[in-house]
């Protein structure tokens, strides 16, 4: 959080309010004694481009590319564009459908995780033969 937070170029008592958080929270999430809630990785995450996968783990690329603005912008979805549209746009303006949607991918995970992780292997090697 600290090399992300420098590297946005503010300073804690700066990217604290902006995240909804203390400052004194956010120099406890810097030191390791408290873990960020999820509402504050999601806003890091979305006025910021953060990749939380490199928050959570500390791997990979720090800012994350929007994979689904980019699907959008190139019709990639066919029918299913405007709807992506309208999704996009809900889930980037309103915290509730965020919420609701970490909600439900964490118990699509818990339930059908070994078919996700199946999915993403296929996906994978068709990337690969690209």
């Amino acid at each position: 959080m600290k090399a992300v937070r420098k590297k946005l170029g503010f300073r804690q008592k700066d990217l604290a309010p902006r995240l909804n958080i203390s400052t004194a929270s956010l120099s406890d999430i810097e030191s390791g004694k408290n873990f960020p809630r999820h509402d504050a990785l999601f806003n890091l995450s979305l006025k910021y481009n953060v990749n939380i996968y490199y928050l959570l783990h500390g791997e990979g690329e720090m800012f994350r590319t929007d994979a689904i603005k980019q699907a959008i912008e190139s019709g990639a979805y066919g029918v299913h564009t405007d709807f992506l549209k309208e999704f996009y746009r809900y889930f980037n303006e309103s915290s509730l459908v965020r919420y609701e949607m970490m909600s439900y991918f964490h118990e699509l995970r818990l339930e059908k995780d070994k078919l996700i992780e199946k999915d993403i292997l296929l996906y994978e090697k068709e990337q690969s033969k690209k």
